[in-house]
């Protein structure tokens, strides 16, 4: 499945435009945004997400859990990217930013119709979910949950706020995302036995998370591109090499 999922995401790039549907409020406000800033720091936040629940189940010892860890996080993070790909081949939704840029002026003009649903925002709460409950199930103690729900789900609000401030995604593209990729990081790791139940104190730490980083997300002051200068500092794809797959970063740093 990972394989196929990864081959999913480098298909995935019809430059033949679907229906731009914008059906959810505020959506049709977003046409034409764009910001190269965003787009670089929702990157950030994703990779962060993505490698969290890595290193933190690093931190307990590389042995059979970890192994166990590994199979089943990598297995929900291949099921989103597969569900992903097919949703962008499907729908060829254009991208916000594309309104008023002509294709031939569009250095991204492979990449302009995978608009729905958001990669970044599946991909981010995918993580933050299963990588929250395959910790919790051994965490050393209560503040350590606490401590991975809070910025786990603070990332993954970022990522999907910062998505649609670049003019990546519309608001239904990363709510949607958000939803399809938090439901995989919980069916995920229930399916393979996990068991363990969020305290009422780990839900409202996750939701106060998630807020702060919608937040601080909408706060910070980035600088709005004109459409017709695109320009791109540097963009994540997938990658697969033998034995594994991840993420490829790619541009100027």
């Amino acid at each position: 499945m990972l394989g196929a999922s990864v081959a999913l995401h480098f298909l995935a790039q019809p430059e033949v435009p679907g229906q731009d549907f914008a059906w959810f409020p505020g959506d049709q406000g977003l046409r034409g945004r764009r910001s190269a800033a965003a787009v670089n720091l929702s990157n950030y936040a994703i990779v962060l997400a993505t490698t969290e629940p890595v290193f933190v189940q690093v931190g307990g010892g590389v042995d059979a859990h970890f192994a166990n860890f590994g199979v089943v996080y990598a297995q929900a993070f291949s099921a989103n990217l597969l569900l992903n790909g097919l949703a962008k081949i499907a729908f060829r939704r254009p991208r916000p930013y594309t309104y008023g840029l002509a294709a031939e002026r569009d250095p991204e003009r492979t990449d302009r119709n995978v608009s729905f649903y958001s990669g970044h925002s599946s991909t981010a709460f995918v993580s933050a979910l299963a990588g929250g409950l395959l910790f919790a199930e051994s965490a050393p103690n209560q503040a350590s949950r606490l401590a991975v729900w809070g910025s786990e789900l603070a990332l993954a609000g970022a990522t999907a706020n910062l998505r649609v401030r670049a003019g990546k995604h519309y608001y239904s593209d990363v709510v949607v995302g958000a939803l399809i990729g938090g439901g995989l990081g919980v069916a995920v790791p229930v399916l393979h036995g996990a068991r363990y139940a969020p305290k009422p104190v780990e839900y409202a730490v996750g939701g106060g998370g998630l807020l702060a980083g919608l937040l601080v997300s909408s706060l910070l002051p980035l600088r709005a591109d004109d459409p017709q200068r695109v320009s791109v500092e540097w963009t994540l794809a997938p990658w697969a090499i033998a034995g594994g797959a991840g993420l490829a970063a790619d541009g100027r740093f």
